[in-house]
């Protein structure tokens, strides 16, 4: 038996899994007494540490994907570059030069004008026309 059920979720113990800090956890076919998983971290072997412990005190637990093999990596590549050449994506080695060679520019500094500056906070609120009737009136 290859699942084990706890609280209410389903393990795939043929697959590790890694708790909230990053550790790894894989299940290497050991149980306890009470019939419970042991699991073993890597970098500790031989301290394996019941299922419902490491969810307790480390969980949750996320399933790994499985990594794929060379091969599968090596399949993938020679798929989508033999479908790419098929499809007339080939550009030669000059080409792809020219695409990616960034095109000078001139720097030209942006000139502002009134519409790009924000408006002064004190003439939002009214605070120099305040001022300037002040300055009138008491004149």
């Amino acid at each position: 038996m290859t699942t084990y059920l706890h609280d209410g979720v389903v393990f795939d113990l043929t697959r590790s899994f890694v708790d909230v800090l990053g550790v790894e956890w894989e299940w290497r076919g050991q149980r306890n007494d009470a019939g419970e998983p042991l699991l073993v971290s890597p970098g500790l072997p031989d301290s394996p540490v019941p299922l419902p412990d490491v969810y307790r005190d480390h969980g949750p637990l996320i399933p790994i994907s499985p990594r794929p093999s060379a091969a599968q990596y090596r399949a993938a590549v020679d798929v989508d570059y033999a479908a790419t050449v098929a499809a007339g994506y080939v550009e030669s080695p000059a080409e792809f030069a020219a695409r990616i060679t960034p095109v000078a520019r001139a720097a030209v500094a942006p000139q502002l004008t009134a519409n790009h500056l924000s408006p002064s906070p004190l003439e939002q609120t009214g605070f120099r026309r305040f001022i300037r009737s002040l300055q009138k009136g008491g004149a």
